[in-house]
């Protein structure tokens, strides 16, 4: 196509021109996350996630996302299936909570995905019940801003596992939001926030027993790694939040105007 990349001064040449390329990693408003997750009613609902009706378990996990190819949704259930058939000694003991909001829903393959996500959940959940407990609790639709906080906040783990992702928010929505540094961040190594989350658990979607023995590792993380781990992160979002997003923007913009 007679295009030249220069890969030193991330500068491509094309018909005469020059175009610069730059990273600019998008974020989130740290602050207000983090004000937000320690509302009363985040408080409230954190009490009722753990009760004994609703969420008794020793380890919880959480999963949210939108219901697309790209997020490794599937990849993610049979992870969550390998691991509770590799170490029987957390059945009874995790639940993975997953909130999907539907998107597309007019197009037959997302109609499609949404369907196999459901009969995924339904097929872990029958090998494994026991009881009242099953594996995956899932809520198809969007979480209201005190529930899903306080799913952040209690969580032991978050996993955001696309198998293809730009960026993905969510992983750093969870850092803002996890204001008592009790949780830790499992973290797909094709999404583009790898890049930058260096204190994340970071796994390959695709390799079911890797995937497995990280959840394990990662439930089985000390209190102390935990935080050290969190309290990093949440140094780095906060610092490079969406703020410094758009001015770094505007500033790069402006050199090449002037």
């Amino acid at each position: 196509m007679g295009i030249k990349p220069d890969y030193g001064t991330l500068n491509v040449k094309y018909k005469g021109r020059t175009i610069h390329v730059r990273p600019f990693p998008i974020s989130v408003d740290f602050d207000t996350i983090d004000k937000l997750a320690r509302n009363p009613g985040v408080k409230r609902e954190m009490k009722r996630v753990r009760a004994p009706q609703y969420i008794p378990y020793k380890y919880i996990g959480v999963g949210v996302d939108r219901i697309d190819y790209t997020k490794g949704i599937l990849e993610r259930f049979r992870a969550i299936d390998r691991f509770l058939e590799k170490y029987p000694e957390y059945q009874n003991n995790f639940v993975f909570v997953e909130a999907g909001a539907p998107s597309r829903t007019r197009i037959p393959a997302y109609m499609e995905l949404n369907e196999e996500i459901s009969k995924a959940v339904d097929k872990i959940n029958w090998k494994y019940m026991r009881g009242y407990w099953k594996p995956i609790i899932y809520i198809e639709g969007k979480l209201g801003p005190d529930r899903l906080f306080a799913l952040y906040r209690t969580a032991d783990v978050c996993i955001v596992s696309p198998i293809q992702d730009g960026m993905n928010l969510v992983a750093k929505e969870f850092i803002s939001a996890n204001v008592d540094c009790t949780g830790a961040l499992m973290l797909s190594k094709f999404a583009g926030a790898t890049e930058e989350l260096e204190d994340a658990v970071i796994v390959n979607p695709y390799d079911v027993e890797g995937f497995a023995d990280a959840i394990r590792d990662t439930l089985d993380m000390s209190p102390k790694e935990k935080r050290r781990r969190m309290k990093s992160l949440r140094v780095h979002v906060k610092r490079n939040n969406v703020f410094k997003w758009l001015s770094d923007f505007i500033c790069e913009v402006a050199k090449f105007i002037s």
